[in-house]
C-alpha cells in the first residue's frame, strides 16, 4: 500500500499547477489582437515588474530584515501596475519598447550572456528601434509581437523551474543566486542548459503565435512585413467609421425654404411707430441687422425678433445712466456700453481660457453714430442673431461663443459692413445650426449605454480646448454656400478665410467622450481618497506614539519611526494616480499634456518610492553594510530618506496653503503666465477645465471651516489614542515576543496575527469619524442657532411679534447682494439709503398714500418695501403648499397669505393673522386716559404724543393705513359716482389733517370706537349678503341705464363706425315711451340694500359727531356739510332705491371689490384666534 504524504502530494500537484499556469498564459497572450491597448499595458507591466524585481533584489536581500523582502515584492508589484498604466497611456510606443527588451533578454538567456553591460545596452538599442517601428509603422503588429515574446517567456518560466531566476541574472549582468539555488541541477541535458531554456522559450513563443493566428483568423497580426508598410493605425476613440466621416464631410447641406412672413409683421412694437425709449437706437440696430442678416443668411423673422429684443434690453439698461442707481463716476458712457459689457463677460473669459484675443467689430463708419457705439451694436446684433437661431445649441454656451468668435472673425476680415454679400435667408440655419444639431440629436436619442452615448456636456467640453479653433463654423462647400441673389459673377464665390479648414461638424463627429464614470467600488475609493489617506497616516502616527510611550523610546527614535508616514503618503498618492489611469481607460480621451503629466507623476512617484524604501530599510537594518558602494551608519541613510521624502511632500504643503487661502488657488488657475500654465497643464490636468476656476470661499469662511475640522480632529485623535490605539500596544508586544525571543518562529504567522488584531481597531477608527462629525455638526448647529436666534419663534404669537423682521432676514439669507438693487437685473429696485432704513420703524411697512393709479416711476418702491414684496411671494408659495398638503383649510390659507390688488397704491397687504385684532388695540390706545399724553403745564396735547404708541408700532400703523385705503375704496365703489366727489373730499381732508399733525384737533379720536363699530357691522352685512346676491340682468335706475348705453356706444365707437338702422331708431322710441310710463315711483324690494343703508346711515351720523371745531375751522364745517349732503341727496344711495340696488349689483359682480371686502373683514372683524391655523401640524 502506497502511503500518500503531504510532500508527495505537493510533488505531484505543484508541477500540474505550473503547467496550468503556462497554458493559461499562452492562451491569454494569444488574444492580443482583440484589445491592443490593454495588452500594451499588460506587456509593459510584466516587463517593468520583472526588471524592478531583478535590480532591487540584490539591494534588499542583504538588509537582514524579513520586512525588506515584503517591501521588495510590494515595489515589484507596484512597478508592474505603473508599467500597465504607462502602456495604456502610450500604446503606440511601449509595445515596441517591451518587444526590444524581451528580445534582448531572450538572446542573452539563450546565449548565456551574463555581462553587466550587455542587457542595458542591448535592450536600450532594441527598445528604441521597437518604439520607432511601433510609432511610425504598425502599432497592432508590434503589440502582437511583444505579446508573443513576453507571453512565451512567462509561460516558459512557469514550465521550467529556475528560468525566472536565470533571466534575472542575465538582466543584472551577474549571478546573484548560487548555482545550487538556480534549479539547474534538476536537469540533465546533453546540450547546455541555457540553450535548452532558450529553446523552451522559443517553443512557447511559437505556441502563442500559432494560437494568435488561430484566434485572429488570419496572418495579419504576425506579418513581419507589415512593419515596413507606411502609415500607422491609431486607437479609435469613437465608434464612427471613416465612411461616416466622409459622408458627413461630403454631404450637401439641405436648403430650407424661408418661412413666409409679411414684412409688416412684428412681435410687440411696430418698427415704424416705436416708443421714444426704443427709437433712440433703432437706426443703428436695424442697419446692423440688415448687414449681418445678409452676410450670414439669418432668417428675416428671427432678425426682426432679435432686433426688437435688443432694443428692449437697451431701453432697460438706461437705468445705469441714473444717479439713483450708479454714481456718475461709475456710470457707463451709454446703455450700449453697459449691455455690451454684461453680455460679453463670459465671452472674454472663454477667450482668456483659449489664450486668444476676442473678436469684436471694427469701427464701422457706415453708421451715423460714434464708431465705438456702432461697433458694439454690431457685436450685440450678431450675438443675439446667433442665439436666436441656435435652438438646443443654447445648452452648449461655449459652442455659441465659438460660433460668434469665428463668424465675427470672418466678418471683420472680409470687411462685411462694406461688402454686398447676400446669402439666402436660412443659410445660417442650414449650414451651421442644423449639422451640429443633427449630431447632438442622434447622440441624445441613441439607445446605447452611457459608455457610447455623448450628451450636451461632452459636446460642450469640445469647445474647452484650443483644438476647436482649427475648425470653421460653417459646413458648406466652396461652391454651394453663397446665393448671389442676382448680384452677378462677383468674387464672392472665391474661398473665404476659413474654407481650407474642416467644419466644426466633422470635429464634433470625431470628438471623444471627455468623461466616463466606471461603475465600480474603486470609484468610491477614489472619491474618498483623501479621507482614506488621512485615516491611514494618522492611525500609523498614533501607533508610533503609543509604542514610544510603552517602550520608552527617545524622541529621536520616535521621530525616525514616525517618518515612515512620508513613505505612506507617497505610496498612497501613487495608488491614487494608478486609479486615475484606471478611471480614464479606455473610454476617455486625454490631451497630450495630460498624458505627459500622468507619465511624469507616475514615474517620479515610483522612483522616489523606491529610494525611500531603500533608505528606510537601510536606516533600520540590524547589520552595518555597504550599500550602493557607500559605507555609512544608520543616521546617514535616515537623513537621505528625509531629504528625498521632502520632494514628495512638497505638493502637500502647497495644497495646504491653498486650503487656508483659497483665493491663491484661483489666482494660480487664472494666471496668464505661460510657465505657470505649462506647469499646471502637465502636473494638474484638471486645471485645464473651463469651469470652476474662480469658485472659492473667502479667507474668513475658510478659517471657520478649518476651526471646525481641527477641533473635531483633535478630539477624535485624543479619544482614539486612549480607547482604540494605546489599548492594543501591550497585546502586540506580547505577540512579537515569541518571534524575537525564540528561534524558528514564523514571521508570516506573526504578521497575520498582528493584522487580525489591528484591522478591527482600524475599522472602528475609521467609522467613529462619522460619529464625531455628527456630534460636532450638532455643536456647530447649536452655535449657529444661538447666533441666528433660531427657536425664538415657537408659537403663532411669536410669529406675530417677529413677523416684521422676517423680510430683512429672508433677503439676507436667501437672495444675492444684487437682489433689491439696480446692479443686477432689470427686475431690481431703487437703491436704499441709510436714512430710509433708519426711519423704517417710524413709518408704515407699506405706503399710506390714498388709492389712485400711479405712474410707472411712482410705483418703483424703496428697497424695504421690495424686500416685503419678495418675501411675500415666497411666503404665499409656502402657504399654498400647506394647502396642497391639506395642512390648512381654504379659510386658513386666505388668512395666512399676503394680499395684493392691481392698481392699488400699496404693493402688498399684510396677512389677516398678522393684523387681526390690531385695530382693537389701536382703539384701546386712543381711549387711554388723557393724563398719559397731555402736557401737565398747558393741559394740551399734540398728535405726536397722542399717536406715539401707534406710530412706534409698525403693525399698528400698517393696519391703520390698510383700513384707510381699503375703506376708501369700499365706500367709493358702494356709493357710486353720485357721491364720489364727496367721499374723496372727506377722505382727502382727513389725510391732510393726519399729515399736518392736527388730526386730534379736528376729530374726537377717543370716540372713534362708535364709528368703527358701525363700520364693522356694515362690513359683516356686506360680506354675508354680496356672496348670495343675484344681480339684476339690467339696471333699474334711469341714470344707470343711460350710463350703460353711453359706455356701450363709446366702446362701439372705439371699435369701428356706428351703424344706425330703422330697428335701432324704433327701439329708441320705445325706450322714450317706457321712460314716461316709469315716471311713477316703483317699489323695489331689496333687503340687503335696506340693511346696508341703515348701517351706513348710523356710520355717517356717528362720523359727524366726531368732527370738532366747527365754528372756527372751515375744513371741519366742509366735512360735516358734505356728510349731511351725502345723507340727504334724493338721487343718492340713501334715498334712490333703484340707484342703491344697482350699485350693490355692480359691486356684487366686481371680483376685486369682493377680494377687498374679504381682506377688510379679516382686518377689522376677525378675532386674533380666528386668524390662527387650527391644525396641530
Amino acid at each position: 500500500m502506497v502511503e500518500i504524504t503531504v510532500d508527495s502530494a505537493f510533488d505531484v500537484v505543484y508541477p500540474l499547477l505550473r503547467l496550468t499556469a503556462a497554458c493559461v498564459t499562452i492562451w491569454y497572450a494569444s488574444g492580443c489582437s482583440s484589445e491592443p491597448r490593454m495588452y500594451s499595458g499588460v506587456a509593459t507591466g510584466t516587463v517593468s515588474g520583472f526588471i524592478a524585481f531583478a535590480y532591487l533584489q540584490p539591494l534588499f536581500t542583504p538588509v537582514g530584515l524579513e520586512l525588506a523582502i515584503i517591501a521588495l515584492y510590494v515595489l515589484s508589484i507596484t512597478s508592474a501596475f505603473v508599467g500597465i498604466s504607462l502602456g495604456v497611456l502610450l500604446p503606440f510606443i511601449f509595445p515596441g519598447l517591451c518587444f526590444g527588451v524581451s528580445v534582448a533578454l531572450l538572446i542573452g538567456s539563450t546565449a548565456a550572456i551574463i555581462n553587466p553591460f550587455y542587457f542595458p545596452i542591448t535592450s536600450l538599442l532594441l527598445g528604441i528601434l521597437g518604439m520607432v517601428s511601433s510609432a511610425r509603422c504598425s502599432q497592432s503588429v508590434m503589440t502582437a509581437l511583444a505579446s508573443c515574446v513576453i507571453g512565451g517567456g512567462v509561460a516558459a518560466g512557469f514550465l521550467v523551474k529556475g528560468l525566472f531566476a536565470y533571466m534575472g541574472d542575465v538582466a543584472r549582468g551577474f549571478q546573484f543566486h548560487p548555482p545550487e539555488m538556480s534549479g539547474f541541477e534538476d536537469y540533465d541535458f546533453s546540450i547546455p542548459t541555457e540553450i535548452m531554456f532558450g529553446f523552451v522559450w522559443l517553443v512557447c513563443l511559437i505556441s502563442v503565435s500559432s494560437l494568435l493566428v488561430y484566434r485572429d483568423g488570419n496572418f495579419r497580426s504576425v506579418n513581419i512585413f507589415a512593419l515596413f508598410r507606411p502609415g500607422y493605425t491609431s486607437v479609435p476613440t469613437t465608434d464612427l467609421g471613416d465612411s461616416q466621416m466622409a459622408k458627413a464631410k461630403n454631404q450637401m447641406p439641405f436648403r430650407r425654404e424661408a418661412p413666409s412672413s409679411s414684412p409688416d409683421a412684428y412681435n410687440m412694437f411696430d418698427p415704424a411707430d416705436l416708443p421714444p425709449r426704443l427709437a433712440e437706437y433703432a437706426n443703428m440696430v436695424y442697419s446692423a441687422c440688415e448687414d449681418l442678416g445678409n452676410f450670414f443668411g439669418f432668417q428675416d423673422s428671427s432678425v426682426r425678433n432679435q432686433a426688437e429684443h435688443l432694443l428692449i434690453l437697451l431701453s432697460n439698461n438706461r437705468r445705469y445712466m441714473s444717479s439713483h442707481i450708479l454714481p456718475p463716476s461709475l456710470q457707463p458712457p451709454s446703455p450700449i456700453h453697459a449691455l455690451h459689457a454684461k453680455v460679453f463677460t463670459n465671452y472674454m473669459k472663454w477667450c482668456r481660457a483659449m489664450s486668444v484675443m476676442p473678436n469684436f467689430s471694427k469701427m464701422n463708419t457706415s453708421m451715423s453714430a460714434p464708431p465705438a457705439v456702432a461697433s458694439r451694436v454690431v457685436d450685440l446684433v450678431l450675438w443675439f442673431c446667433i442665439w436666436g437661431e441656435a435652438s438646443n445649441l443654447r445648452h452648449m454656451p461655449e459652442c455659441l461663443w465659438f460660433l460668434y468668435h469665428k463668424m465675427m472673425e470672418e466678418y471683420t476680415k472680409s470687411e462685411g459692413f462694406s461688402q454686398t454679400r447676400s446669402l439666402y435667408a436660412g443659410h445660417f440655419l442650414d449650414t451651421v445650426v442644423a449639422p451640429i444639431y443633427d449630431i447632438v440629436f442622434k447622440n441624445m436619442k441613441s439607445k446605447d449605454d452611457h459608455v457610447e452615448k455623448r450628451n450636451y456636456d461632452d459636446f460642450n467640453e469640445f469647445f474647452w480646448s484650443r483644438n476647436c479653433l482649427k475648425y470653421k463654423y460653417c459646413s458648406e462647400t466652396s461652391d454651394d454656400g453663397v446665393d448671389l441673389e442676382g448680384l452677378g459673377g462677383n468674387n464672392l464665390t472665391g474661398p473665404l478665410p476659413a474654407e481650407s479648414q474642416p467644419s466644426i461638424a466633422e470635429g464634433l463627429l470625431s470628438a471623444p467622450k471627455t468623461f466616463l464614470e466606471k461603475r465600480s467600488w474603486l470609484r468610491s475609493v477614489m472619491a474618498l481618497s483623501r479621507i482614506i489617506e488621512w485615516h491611514i497616516v494618522s492611525f500609523y502616527l498614533l501607533g508610533v506614539i503609543a509604542f514610544a510611550r510603552e517602550l520608552n523610546w527617545g524622541w529621536v527614535k520616535s521621530i525616525q519611526y514616525a517618518s515612515g508616514a512620508f513613505w505612506i503618503f507617497n505610496a498612497l498618492h501613487l495608488c491614487w494616480n494608478l486609479l486615475e489611469v484606471w478611471a480614464v481607460y479606455p473610454g476617455i480621451h486625454l490631451t497630450g499634456t495630460a498624458v505627459c503629466g500622468s507619465i511624469f507623476t507616475l514615474m517620479a512617484r515610483f522612483l522616489v518610492l523606491v529610494y525611500q524604501t531603500l533608505y528606510f530599510m537601510w536606516a533600520f537594518s540590524p547589520q552595518k553594510g555597504i550599500y550602493m558602494g557607500i559605507e555609512a551608519d544608520k543616521n546617514f541613510w535616515w537623513w537621505q530618506y528625509v531629504w528625498i521624502s521632502l520632494l514628495c511632500m512638497l505638493p502637500y504643503c502647497i495644497e495646504g496653503i491653498f486650503q487656508v487661502w483659497p483665493a491663491l488657488c484661483t489666482k494660480l488657475y487664472t494666471s496668464q503666465n505661460d510657465y505657470v500654465q505649462s506647469f499646471l497643464n502637465i502636473l494638474y490636468p484638471l486645471s485645464r477645465l473651463y469651469v470652476g476656476k474662480e469658485v472659492h470661499e473667502s479667507f474668513g469662511h475658510a478659517m471657520v471651516y478649518i476651526f471646525f475640522w481641527w477641533t473635531m480632529i483633535a478630539w477624535k485623535l485624543f479619544f482614539s489614542y486612549i480607547f482604540e490605539v494605546y489599548s492594543m500596544v501591550l497585546p502586540s508586544i506580547e505577540l512579537t515576543d515569541d518571534y524575537f525571543n525564540y528561534p524558528n518562529q514564523s514571521f508570516t504567522k506573526m504578521m497575520l496575527l498582528l493584522t487580525m488584531r489591528w484591522f478591527p481597531q482600524f475599522l472602528v477608527y475609521v467609522i467613529d469619524m462619522s460619529i464625531w462629525y455628527a456630534v460636532w455638526q450638532a455643536f456647530a448647529g447649536t452655535a449657529v442657532g444661538f447666533s441666528d436666534r433660531l427657536g425664538d419663534v415657537r408659537t403663532i404669537e411669536d410669529i406675530r411679534q417677529n413677523f416684521g423682521r422676517a423680510p430683512e432676514n429672508f433677503c439676507k439669507k436667501m437672495l444675492s447682494p444684487d437682489a433689491g438693487s439696480r446692479r443686477g437685473s432689470s427686475a431690481s429696485f431703487l437703491g436704499s439709503s441709510n436714512q430710509n432704513m433708519s426711519q423704517g420703524e417710524n413709518s408704515s411697512l407699506l405706503s399710506s398714500d390714498p388709492h389712485k393709479l400711479q405712474s410707472y416711476v411712482n410705483r418703483l418702491l424703496d428697497v424695504r418695501i421690495q424686500k416685503w414684496v419678495m418675501f411675500s411671494a415666497a411666503w404665499n408659495e409656502i402657504i399654498d403648499h400647506f394647502r396642497d398638503e391639506d395642512l390648512v383649510s381654504n379659510a386658513e390659507r386666505d388668512n395666512l397669505k399676503f394680499s395684493r390688488f392691481d392698481g392699488f397704491s400699496q404693493a402688498i397687504y399684510l396677512p389677516v393673522f398678522q393684523t387681526a385684532g390690531v385695530i382693537e388695540n389701536v382703539l384701546s390706545e386712543l381711549e387711554r386716559p388723557v393724563d398719559e399724553y397731555k402736557d401737565s403745564r398747558t393741559g394740551t396735547f399734540a398728535d405726536d404724543e397722542y399717536f406715539k404708541p401707534i406710530s412706534e408700532n409698525v403693525t399698528m400703523i400698517t393696519a391703520v393705513s390698510e383700513v384707510y385705503e381699503l375703506g376708501s375704496y369700499l365706500f367709493t365703489q358702494m356709493l357710486g359716482p353720485v357721491h364720489a366727489a364727496d367721499v374723496n373730499a372727506i377722505m382727502s381732508t382727513l389725510l391732510d389733517w393726519a399729515e399736518k399733525g392736527t388730526l386730534s384737533g379736528h376729530v374726537r379720536c377717543e370716540k372713534v370706537r362708535g364709528v368703527f363699530t358701525h363700520f364693522v357691522a356694515l362690513v359683516k352685512i356686506m360680506s354675508k349678503g354680496l356672496g348670495k346676491r343675484q344681480p339684476a340682468s339690467k339696471p333699474r335706475s334711469k341714470k344707470k341705464a343711460m350710463a350703460s348705453e353711453s359706455v356701450g356706444t363709446k366702446s362701439l365707437g372705439g371699435m369701428g363706425r356706428r351703424a344706425v338702422s330703422v330697428t335701432s331708431l324704433a327701439s329708441l322710441e320705445n325706450e322714450s315711451k317706457n321712460e314716461k310710463e316709469q315716471e311713477s315711483p316703483e317699489i323695489i324690494v331689496d333687503a340687503l340694500r335696506d340693511q346696508v343703508r341703515d348701517k351706513f346711515r348710523n356710520l355717517a351720523h356717528n362720523m359727524k359727531g366726531l368732527i370738532t371745531n366747527l365754528n372756527a375751522d372751515q375744513q371741519s364745517r366742509d366735512v360735516v356739510d358734505r356728510i349731511t349732503f351725502l345723507l340727504s341727496m334724493e338721487n343718492g344711495f340713501l334715498w334712490d332705491d333703484a340707484y342703491a340696488s344697482d350699485q350693490l349689483d355692480e359691486i356684487a359682480r366686481n371680483i376685486t371689490y369682493k377680494a377687498v371686502l374679504k381682506k377688510t373683514y379679516g382686518l377689522v372683524a376677525c378675532h386674533p384666534d380666528e386668524g390662527e391655523p387650527k391644525s396641530a401640524e
